[in-house]
């Protein structure tokens, strides 16, 4: 069977068709986490069907997905998908999900799917605006945020004040695992993430890794404002900020005591550098890293 492409143009046909090992866990009576070690998303349990964020990357693992849901609720199929943002890796196979069904993303993130065009990630059906959209879907209320340019395209994150669980996929760890960022609009990434902290929530889900709580949470965002500070001061005393090995060892030197017990550091806030000091170098990844940052696509694209 020839599988769906994405964007390879190379054969590929093993890596995309290899199934995965998922990992579900109950969060609530509705809730539920899947993983397959380092992709995490939500599903949820509504009157007559299931509501799935994201597809994960492959049309192997999309299958994977699908049958752990059905695992864990074998009576009701996949009927809407939520696309968090518009990056492959975690939205890219409803084809192999469940074809046929509602998908719900934000405009800009539709805009991208569309200018793309890749082999197997579906358009979306249903279109959303604006920082909060409130949607009932199968039984099922939900809270979806946009609050700014965080991670992809129109990222999408989910709040369950029933629950007190905040989901935001691909964008923040209480870890130092997730290195070299090259998706991040450092812009205004930081303050994004902080404006979550208005809601009343004590338990977050990332996009990857493991699950965490506040104090995780806060220290994720502070990690990041402090790698960014120490590439600055890296440029301040004349590192050699595009090579690896020095700005590695300046920002180890100048964090390590505050965050080297994290998971990762040591391998990590080198990457992280490099692609910090180029925000600064060459001031970001386009219109999404500026004040403005939704005038993105917003006329040129119609839907």
């Amino acid at each position: 069977m020839a599988e769906n492409c994405g964007l390879f143009t190379r054969d590929a046909q093993a890596y995309l068709s290899a199934p995965a090992a998922m990992t579900t866990g109950q969060l609530s009576e509705r809730l539920y986490t899947v993983t397959d070690g380092n992709v995490r998303t939500l599903f949820i349990e509504g009157e007559r069907s299931v509501i799935a964020f994201d597809t994960f990357g492959t049309p192997g693992r999309a299958r994977s997905y699908a049958r752990a849901i059905a695992a864990a609720l074998p009576d009701k199929p996949i009927g809407t998908i939520i696309y968090t943002h518009d990056h492959l890796d975690h939205a890219g196979f409803a084809a192999d999900l469940a074809p046929g069904v509602d998908i719900v993303a934000d405009e800009l993130c539709a805009k991208v799917i569309k200018l793309r065009g890749a082999q197997g990630q579906l358009q979306p059906t249903r279109v959303l605006t604006g920082t909060l959209n409130e949607l009932t879907i199968d039984g099922v209320e939900l809270q979806l945020l946009n609050p700014g340019p965080t991670h992809g395209s129109g990222n999408i994150a989910a709040y369950f004040a029933a629950e007190r669980l905040l989901f935001s996929s691909d964008t923040l760890l209480a870890n130092a695992r997730y290195g070299f960022m090259p998706d991040y609009h450092f812009r205004n990434f930081t303050g994004t993430m902080r404006s979550f902290l208005a809601l009343d929530w004590d338990r977050f889900v990332p996009g990857r890794y493991e699950l965490t709580d506040r104090a995780g949470f806060e220290r994720g965002v502070d990690f990041i404002e402090a790698v960014m500070d120490a590439c600055q001061q890296a440029f301040a005393n004349f590192v050699p900020i595009w090579l690896y090995q020095p700005m590695r060892d300046f920002c180890i030197d100048q964090l390590a005591q505050r965050f080297g017990d994290m998971e990762g550091f040591e391998d990590h806030v080198g990457q992280m550098a490099i692609r910090i000091v180029h925000h600064y170098l060459m001031g970001g990844w386009g219109l999404e890293d500026t004040p403005e940052a939704r005038v993105l696509l917003a006329d040129q694209v119609s839907l």
